[in-house]
């Protein structure tokens, strides 16, 4: 964390299983902030009101909006208001892990933001937060890739410049399938799903939905059960809360504990005894 006064706040956030996604929060900040654009940036105005000046023009931005900045460029965005503080998140994606993810929604050239100042909609907004909760809590890697996959799908509806893309069905009963195979195996909670869709020819996006329809819930809310069952399992044959959360992928006994109680209403120790 750093700060120039007592208010700001700012800290960044990102996972090393996952490093083409970083997260800035800002809290209270005061600054004019002049950025170069790694990858492509979309900023959650929490409390933030201000100009930004981006691409020789000057746009205006505030609470509630999404502003979208693409890689290789800068832009400088100045506060306003009575004064002139304000909160903000800053999701920035890696160019090869957003494009990938774009071409895989149909998309066949580069992607370029139709709309750089965007309401947060119930989509975008929404997609945009579960991927940051996610990134700042302890959400698996299945989980990371699809709410990834989720925010590039809202993307490509809402602010990526519209183009042809072909219609895509469900995928085959036999590709979902085989992704809840995977899952159960010893490599479920590291697979990587945007490259098993595009093995199996369909969308990421689609992938999701189809094993969804069929199984439930998607696959990183599956894998989460499926683990919390296993480490169940173990609880009853004698083995310590500690002893399951380790072989069952969780980060800490705490974490266990957290999915353990929030599924079954007690906690790990509870339920052995």
């Amino acid at each position: 964390m750093a700060g120039t006064d007592d208010k700001e706040r700012l800290q960044f956030l990102g996972r090393a299983d996952f490093r083409d996604v970083e997260l800035l929060r800002a809290e209270h900040t005061p600054r004019t902030w002049t950025i170069f654009n790694l990858g492509f940036g979309f900023a959650s105005l929490r409390s933030w009101n201000g100009r930004v000046d981006y691409r020789r023009r000057r746009h205006r931005a505030g609470a509630g909006e999404v502003f979208c900045s693409e890689p290789g460029e800068v832009h400088c965005a100045a506060p306003s208001g009575a004064n002139g503080v304000g909160s903000f998140d800053v999701l920035q994606v890696l160019p090869g892990a957003f494009e990938a993810q774009c071409r895989a929604e149909g998309l066949r050239v580069a992607p370029h933001f139709a709309a750089i100042v965007a309401k947060a909609t119930p989509r975008l907004g929404g997609a945009l937060n579960a991927l940051q909760l996610a990134l700042a809590g302890d959400a698996s890697s299945v989980e990371l890739q699809s709410r990834l996959a989720v925010l590039v799908n809202a993307c490509v509806s809402e602010v990526i410049e519209p183009l042809p893309r072909p219609t895509t069905r469900l995928p085959p009963r036999a590709v979902v399938e085989r992704l809840r195979e995977l899952l159960h195996s010893t490599e479920g909670s590291r697979i990587r799903l945007l490259e098993f869709a595009q093995q199996a020819g369909v969308s990421q996006f689609k992938l999701l939905r189809g094993f969804k329809r069929l199984y439930g819930l998607p696959p990183h809310a599956y894998e989460l059960n499926m683990r919390v069952e296993r480490a169940r399992q173990m609880l009853r044959s004698g083995y310590t809360a500690a002893e399951a959360a380790a072989a069952n992928d969780f980060t800490d006994q705490s974490h266990f504990s957290r999915h353990f109680r929030r599924m079954w209403g007690m906690t790990p120790g509870q339920y052995a005894r």
